[in-house]
């Protein structure tokens, strides 16, 4: 289970009175959330379905950005390593000339 699907969220009551405290794990696996009152949201599968989807997708791309975070950093350090070694070339093998 994600992070995500444990974050807790508040559903309006259906009726009115005070909100579903719940999960969006729960609005994607329960197939209904009953209020204090006894009022009920039935949930339909396919819009349950498409919401585990959109769950598995933002872990995807999760992971992505934090791969490319990874490859990110390893670049701009080999990009600084570069730089320096190539300013250190030029200062390095530049003639000299002095004045008397």
């Amino acid at each position: 289970m994600s992070d995500l699907e444990r974050e807790k969220t508040e559903i309006p009551c259906p009726g009115g009175g005070s909100p579903i405290r719940t999960t969006y794990g729960d609005v994607a696996k329960k197939s209904s959330l009953k209020s204090s009152r006894g009022h009920e949201y039935k949930f339909k599968y396919s819009d349950q379905s498409k919401l585990r989807s959109a769950f598995n997708n933002l872990e995807r791309l999760q992971k992505d950005l934090e791969r490319f975070s990874k490859d990110h950093e390893r670049k701009m350090e080999r990009g600084q390593k570069e730089f320096f070694e190539a300013y250190q070339n030029v200062i390095g093998n530049a003639d000299i000339l002095l004045k008397r």
